[in-house]
């Protein structure tokens, strides 16, 4: 089917906020407590650690997962503290770990030993609550009782898979919301031209806040975004095919090394852009009076936000402090880049890199210009108001030296990671003050493509109080690993990519449809949307402190879809499974409610658009696009609640006389099904492309009438 010119406005009614950048309140983690620890018996050689483990709002649906980042830290006597390695047999579950009581988990032991993830052994969503959680460390016998400390950080996983990085030369979807105040600078992109100039950039001279700076601005012209297809070296320069930006630039006709992540290996992330008062005094407490004088400035890790006392308060006399959080799920304030690549160290994540951030942040799906999206995986604060990263930066020699090496438990950060902001690091999100323009001052967000130097925006223990930092760590490699010469270590994984599009033959069904609601018709179902990445807006895929309406898994909601034909009309069903079905609006705002919306754009570009729910008024179904102008008549439909199996059916036929089809002919389709529990749409699952304007074709699911 060819590509189709014109523009093709979905249906949609209504506008999606882009909310990444609302999110003013991100302050807080979500409460991750380890208690309870202590070591058993000791053979000589290792020792099992028992603790109980408990965090809010976490998640397992497939790939789509987080867990936490759990190491330990032993002493005897008045030593001084150091990192116990765990001893493991494989990846995934060694010998002699047990998940406790409470709720399943699984561990995930990398082969340095230096920590371990813990995540739900399955599909799940709500609180994560175990006792008795038994580790096993290799710890050689001494006189008397060893003292232990066990840590951990939430993290969110990252598959394998490809993406894309740079600003794409797409337009956004229409409902999709705009990164208003954005400012998509110095951003990367594939190298397309074929005279082997720059696309053109200026500097503009301006009052940002309370700094007079230069600040770059992109070109005008649209340039195609660079996919990571895989693991191996980078291409970088001016040559049809490589990676290349705005500025800040990599080396021309050079190569991003293999051993620089660059994001298409599955990783972690740490879930909140920040280390909390309660991880930065609990480091602190590990550390001898020497090393722990340099990591903690009283004037800054000691003030919490606006004023309102201590964040990490010193207590005690010189110089054997011990230091305390005043809430210790809150950020911990003015981390500069050494503390925070120090307390990698210590804990045993690395730094994460600029590409990795735009896949932390867009995930498998297309570049966008003006994208406000928040994270594609459910990694909170990535679009958060005043919110920024500093990642290893590709644009620069130092920057591009780092290998990935992780940290391995003591305080001295490896030798390929940038030893200070000022080389090798660049700045990501919301990075910059805001613009003062005649109508006032005017956000200027980085947005997903933007880059910086982290001089722009003073980042470092200078005028920003919370400097953004996110750690991570290479992942085991998934079963099913696309990377050469990397063994499948994580067999509870798979590699990921963006789902395609699909070409369904509807053979004709044996019996004209009957559209009653009873679905008795259909045997098979044509595709099922239980998935997170079909869920829109996507910060609606998993739970948070700051979003408690966020799908809760297939028994909240999920939908079958059945597509076919009679020989006389094109028949759509679907069952959706929906805990609370409501609906109590008119036909003007079917969308905020418990809705179905399909449509179809045939090979001549004529688009139907038909909305359907059951409401307090009965059924109603609403054509917002009927090139025939027909089917408000002819079209038959039911909807049918069972409120005993939480499941609504919905049923269409739709005579050919008033749809533009032809038998052979691939036709594209979409679907959207609404859910709304009694106070509004809180999200929708979509089978439809987020590209729409110009419409392409070929990234729709399509149809064909068979004989």
């Amino acid at each position: 089917m060819p590509e189709i010119e014109g523009r093709i406005q979905l249906g949609v009614r209504m506008v999606v906020v882009s909310c990444g950048l609302m999110m003013t309140g991100l302050a807080a983690s979500d409460g991750l407590r380890i208690t309870h620890v202590r070591v058993g018996p000791n053979d000589g050689e290792t020792a099992k650690v028992t603790f109980n483990l408990a965090w809010s709002n976490s998640w397992r649906h497939a790939s789509f997962h987080d867990a936490a980042w759990v190491f330990f830290k032993t002493r005897a006597g008045s030593s001084e503290w150091r990192h116990a390695a765990l001893s493991a047999g494989r990846i995934l579950n060694p010998e002699g770990y047990a998940a406790g009581n409470g709720t399943a988990l699984e561990f995930v032991v990398p082969e340095d030993g230096v920590g371990m993830f813990v995540r739900r052994a399955g599909n799940g969503i709500g609180d994560v609550s175990a006792q008795g959680v038994t580790a096993v460390i290799s710890h050689k016998a001494e006189a008397g009782a060893p003292e232990i400390r066990a840590f951990g950080v939430e993290m969110v996983y990252l598959p394998e898979g490809p993406f894309f990085v740079g600003l794409g030369a797409e337009e956004p979807y229409p409902s999709g919301g705009y990164g208003f105040g954005g400012m998509e600078q110095n951003w990367l992109y594939r190298y397309a031209r074929s005279d082997g100039r720059d696309f053109l950039s200026t500097f503009n001279y301006s009052r940002v806040g309370y700094v007079d700076a230069w600040v770059m601005t992109s070109p005008d012209e649209r340039i195609p975004a660079y996919q990571v297809k895989d693991a191996g070296p980078i291409p970088t320069g001016r040559e049809q095919g490589s990676l290349w930006a705005v500025a800040i630039k990599p080396e021309d006709k050079s190569e991003v090394p293999a051993a620089f992540p660059n994001g298409y290996a599955a990783f972690y992330s740490m879930k909140f852009p920040w280390i909390t008062q309660g991880q930065y005094a609990d480091f602190l407490n590990t550390l001898p009076p020497a090393q722990a004088k340099p990591r903690y400035w009283l004037e800054g890790h000691g003030v919490a936000a606006s004023g309102g006392g201590s964040a990490v308060r010193r207590q005690g006399q010189a110089p054997d402090y011990t230091y305390a959080a005043t809430d210790p799920d809150a950020r911990c304030p003015w981390v500069s880049w050494k503390d925070a690549v120090v307390y990698a160290a210590w804990s045993g994540l690395r730094p994460m890199t600029e590409l990795e951030f735009e896949k932390v942040v867009r995930g498998p799906e297309f570049a966008v210009p003006n994208d406000a999206s928040p994270s594609y995986w459910g990694v909170n604060g990535v679009q958060a108001l005043r919110v920024f990263e500093r990642t290893i930066s590709i644009g620069d020699a130092v920057g591009r030296a780092f290998k990935g090496s992780h940290g391995r438990g003591t305080l001295e950060p490896p030798a390929d990671w940038p030893v200070t902001h000022l080389e090798g690091v660049i700045l990501r999100g919301d990075a910059l003050p805001e613009t003062w323009r005649p109508d006032g001052f005017v956000p200027t967000h980085l947005l997903i493509a933007g880059r910086t130097f982290p001089l722009y925006a003073d980042a470092d223990q200078s005028n920003e109080r919370y400097p953004g930092w996110r750690g991570a760590r290479s992942a085991p490699a998934p079963a099913g690993t696309a990377i050469p010469g990397q063994m499948a270590a994580d067999t509870a994984m798979l590699p990921f990519k963006r789902p395609e599009a699909q070409t369904y033959k509807l053979a004709r069904m044996q019996q004209r449809m009957n559209p009653d609601g009873a679905l008795g018709e259909w045997q098979q179902p044509t595709l099922t949307l239980a998935e997170p990445m079909w869920i829109q807006p996507s910060h609606m895929r998993f739970p948070s402190r700051d979003n408690t309406n966020a799908w809760r898994g297939a028994g909240d909601a999920s939908a079958k879809v059945y597509l076919g034909w009679d020989g006389e009309a094109l028949c759509v069903a679907a069952e959706v499974t929906d805990d609370v079905a409501s609906n109590t609006n008119d036909v003007d705002s079917l969308w905020d409610g418990d809705a179905m919306n399909f449509g179809v754009i045939d090979a001549d570009a004529n688009h139907t658009d038909l909305w359907l729910a059951l409401t307090g008024a009965g059924v109603v179904m609403s054509p917002l696009a009927d090139p025939t102008e027909k089917l408000a008549t002819i079209a038959k439909y039911a909807v049918v609640r069972d409120e005993a199996t939480k499941v609504t059916r919905y049923e269409m036929r739709l005579p050919l006389t008033g749809l533009k089809l032809t038998i052979g002919r691939e036709c594209c389709f979409y679907f959207r099904f609404f859910d709304n529990d009694g106070s509004g749409a809180h999200y929708r699952f979509d089978l439809a492309p987020l590209v729409t304007d110009p419409f392409k074709a070929s990234l729709y699911s399509k149809f064909v009438l068979g004989e």
